[in-house]
């Protein structure tokens, strides 16, 4: 069995290391950004882990521009986890049993971008990693296990993305056993009923606006805009202050 992972931040690099501990399967390549790729990952990892891990690496500016480096490799399943960059039909298509992905909500509800960010901010009580095979569509590929995690009131969202790498060892764990054992994981369609989609957001969503948002609102926005992001702010006469931790007192 020959994986080929596709990462450029810790998550994908901590559920490798896992991988890498299970006998059965080979993976043969990481494919990851180089220092010319435009895509900022606010959870990067420097270049030298993952030599260290004693893997082929592969430095790419754009996957969809590396179709024959992809073909080269030959691969069953590609493992792809922390990769901003939409990942096109023609590298899709490559493996021979499919391209799976993890996305750190319960899917289908909270579909989309920022998924930590938005989950919080929305104040959701739990949250989860969903195992899936990547489609073209947006996070609607067919489920193959999902772990449940709480977010606690005081959670912020490092801690939450530390609860996302814990339950992301936990499916790889369990299902790349099965993958070496019987050679297929099990897939269920999405439940398109129960879908729900996050907005995209950008700079200026990071803005607290003490007039029109309700104190639980500008908590939530202050938790899920911690590090690693860039943190949620307040603007006066032009100069930012960014607010990294809040507490609500009655």
């Amino acid at each position: 069995m020959n994986l080929v992972w596709l990462s450029a931040n810790k998550l994908g690099h901590e559920l490798l290391k896992e991988a890498l501990k299970i006998d059965g399967i080979s993976i043969d390549a990481v494919i990851t950004l180089n220092e010319d790729s435009k895509t900022v990952m606010y959870d990067g990892i420097s270049k030298k882990k993952w030599y260290d891990l004693g893997i082929k690496v592969y430095e790419i500016k754009n996957i969809n521009e590396e179709e024959d480096l992809i073909k080269s490799l030959s691969p069953d399943y590609i493992f792809l986890c922390g990769w901003r960059q939409i990942v096109k039909k023609n590298i899709l298509d490559i493996p021979k049993k499919g391209t799976i992905g993890f996305h750190p909500t319960l899917l289908p509800k909270g579909r989309g971008p920022s998924p930590i960010i938005n989950s919080i901010i929305s104040g959701f009580k739990d949250s989860g990693l969903t195992m899936f095979f990547i489609s073209e569509g947006l996070d609607d590929g067919d489920i193959i296990s999902q772990e449940k995690f709480i977010i606690r009131k005081d959670d912020y969202a490092h801690d939450v993305y530390e609860k996302v790498i814990h339950s992301g060892k936990r499916l790889i764990k369990k299902n790349i056993s099965l993958l070496a054992e019987h050679g297929y994981l099990k897939r269920k369609p999405q439940d398109e009923y129960r879908a729900t989609i996050f907005p995209k957001r950008s700079l200026k969503d990071n803005k607290i606006d003490l007039e029109n948002e309700s104190i639980e609102c500008i908590y939530n926005k202050i938790r899920a805009l911690s590090r690693p992001y860039k943190g949620a702010y307040l603007e006066k006469n032009g100069e930012k202050l960014i607010i990294w931790k809040a507490e609500i007192k009655k």
